[in-house]
């Protein structure tokens, strides 16, 4: 269906469909692949592609398989019949070849799968993934185990998954995907992203076929609606009557809610409407928390939105194997990010995709394979910007992490000793940015995130720079800044910077976090080697912003690990707004008064040796 086409157009095919039930769609044994409709427990029926290890089935053998559900198309249409053809022909290999089925899953309401949605990741689509476990467990094909595995959405939705506790679900790989995405994603610091949502929802939107989308992001980026690049169609399911059912399961999708449209209705992490509930959406929740002990393999990038922070903070909670990796990975990890090496490659394992897809592929056969042993307990392994070293330790964090202490000083300085209490007046610049490609919009464009034109982006930033760095310094967990502050006005928001400035005066970002005045209130003492500030985000908790009057405010960095070389400087920016994407909070003609002196610092968690 094209946009503008009549919604009603083969509503006959529609989303009820009571002609058979799940246990009655049966797949060939011999056919490597095929396309299908699956029915869930409500009548909705479900595109699935199903990739079989031919040269198993086929002899009789049963498998494991492997499952990924998506709301961005389960496959593009192909260009011919043979799976070679087909979008997912390299899955399809890597683990056929290692002798596993793989299930891929067009969530309902987009791709070629009827229903409408309600919301992103309601509790109905997640109990559809659970009905499609049961579906491949019933087949003869199956072994009964099923391991699901996704990047970003996908990667989400298998961790909400495991939350159902499913016999059959034996293993999970949440990979670039948030744990509580109000903080790692839409609202950092209680600071709305809203500007890169809209995007990502009108670009959804225009692959789920709904009338409209595509004016929609055309006013939002002020390019002309006949210049903006048409997704490629989905692929349908197989049979002649595959077109035709596609047109009506897009029909469909014309009444799916538009998320966006609820995303300033919700800025506290307890807020809740009908289609958005951050609480039933987060793995971190309580309720998404019955993780059931199902093994997990997580990974994410230091320098992709706060992806990291999420896979540490499950890493020191929660019990059950974990096997945890973050480097130097773009989203998706097809691309490196380091900033103090912005130019390096590198094909070596662990960061090449061949090594991502092996290591994977073995994480799973652990648990597909009946054979296998279990494994025991967790593991974290990470890289390290500056110097491409990697560590794994099986704690966090790591027992010989410790935290320095720096303070804000006059003239601009940072320093070990607190100098004389001062004051510092700044005017927050409201065209400041960090670029087209940073760590929240990188996400989106398929790039690595990268941070060019520091040096002069600090000059409309309030800057505390340190001396020469006499040794190298490992930075490793979560920077805290806490500043006493004063604003001129009644709401408000602080970015705070940590960077590296060279002998040349290059600067080079390491890290930053931002925090909304009114969430100002912590619910514990900062760790910075640990998991920094403790806070709900929660309505009852805000604090009125009284303009003039000073306010302390513990502001945690994202985390990272990364080496300052020696002869190198330290700086902590600030400033009151990020234009790139964030919701603008303070007045107009905002301008901060800092304290100086014991009031301000930097407590920068560093590791040893």
């Amino acid at each position: 269906m094209t946009i503008g086409q009549s919604p009603d157009r083969h509503r006959t095919a529609g989303t009820h469909w009571r002609g058979e039930t799940i246990r009655d769609v049966m797949i060939d044994v011999s056919r490597r692949l095929q396309s299908v409709y699956v029915p869930a427990a409500d009548g909705v029926r479900l595109a699935v592609d199903v990739w079989l290890p031919v040269e198993r089935t086929a002899a009789g053998g049963a498998v494991g398989t492997v499952m990924r559900v998506t709301r961005y198309h389960r496959a593009e249409a192909p260009q011919g019949p043979e799976p070679a053809a087909d979008t997912n022909a390299a899955a399809g290999d890597l683990f056929n070849r290692a002798g596993f089925a793989l299930v891929v899953v067009d969530a309902r309401g987009t791709g070629a799968s009827f229903g409408t949605r309600a919301g992103e990741l309601s509790e109905r689509e997640i109990k559809d993934y659970g009905e499609l476990i049961d579906w491949v467990a019933a087949q003869p094909w199956s072994n009964g185990r099923v391991g699901v595995y996704g990047t970003s959405y996908e990667g989400q939705a298998a961790e909400l998954i495991a939350g159902l506790g499913n016999a059959h679900l034996v293993a999970v790989a949440a990979l670039f995907s948030p744990y509580d995405p109000y903080r790692e994603l839409f609202y950092p610091g209680g600071c709305g992203t809203g500007g890169r949502y809209a995007r990502w929802m009108y670009e959804s939107q225009l692959k789920d076929g709904i009338a409209g989308a595509l004016d929609r992001l055309a006013a939002l980026t002020g390019q002309p609606a006949e210049t903006i690049a048409l997704p490629s169609p989905v692929k349908p399911v197989d049979g002649p009557d595959g077109r035709a059912l596609l047109d009506a399961a897009i029909g469909e999708h014309q009444a799916n809610t538009d998320v966006h449209a609820l995303m300033g209705r919700v800025p506290f992490r307890d807020d809740r409407v009908t289609g958005l509930d951050w609480e039933a959406a987060a793995p971190a929740s309580g309720a998404a928390a019955a993780f059931r002990g199902v093994p997990m393999l997580v990974r994410a990038g230091w320098l992709d939105g706060g992806f990291a922070a999420g896979a540490l903070a499950r890493f020191a909670a929660r019990a059950g194997h974990q096997q945890v990796e973050i480097g130097p990975w773009g989203h998706g990890g097809g691309s490196l990010a380091d900033t103090l090496r912005p130019s390096f490659t590198a094909e070596h394992d662990p960061l090449s995709i061949a090594s991502q897809d092996r290591r994977l592929v073995e994480f799973l056969a652990r648990y597909l394979e009946r054979d296998r042993e279990v494994a025991g307990g967790s593991t974290l392994t990470f890289g390290t910007l500056g110097i491409g070293e990697w560590h794994t330790v099986t704690r966090w964090p790591p027992a010989d992490t410790g935290t320095q202490r720096w303070y804000l000083g006059p003239m601009a300085g940072l320093t070990r000793e607190a100098g004389p209490a001062a004051t510092v007046t700044h005017r927050a610049d409201v065209t400041a940015s960090t670029g087209a490609t940073n760590r929240w919009l990188a996400i989106d464009l398929d790039k690595a995130p990268g941070y060019p034109g520091r040096r002069d982006a600090d000059d409309s930033l309030l800057t505390f720079t340190s001396g020469p760095l006499p040794a190298d310094v490992h930075v490793l967990g979560f920077p805290v800044v806490t500043v006493r502050l004063a604003t001129s006005g009644t709401d408000g928001a602080v970015y705070v910077y940590l960077e590296a400035v060279g002998p040349d005066a290059d600067v080079s970002y390491l890290t930053e976090g931002c925090l909304r005045f009114l969430h100002r209130r912590a619910a514990g003492a900062a760790e910075p080697a640990r998991l920094g500030v403790p806070r709900t985000f929660a309505r009852p908790d805000a604090l009125p912003v009284v303009p003039g009057t000073p306010m302390d405010l513990a502001v945690p960095l994202l985390p990272v690990s990364a080496v300052v070389p020696a002869g190198h400087r330290v700086r902590v920016a600030i400033t009151g707004h990020d234009a790139s994407c964030f919701t603008r909070y303070g007045p107009a003609e905002e301008t901060f008064t800092l304290s100086l002196g014991g009031d301000s610092h930097l407590d920068l968690p560093v590791r040893s040796g």
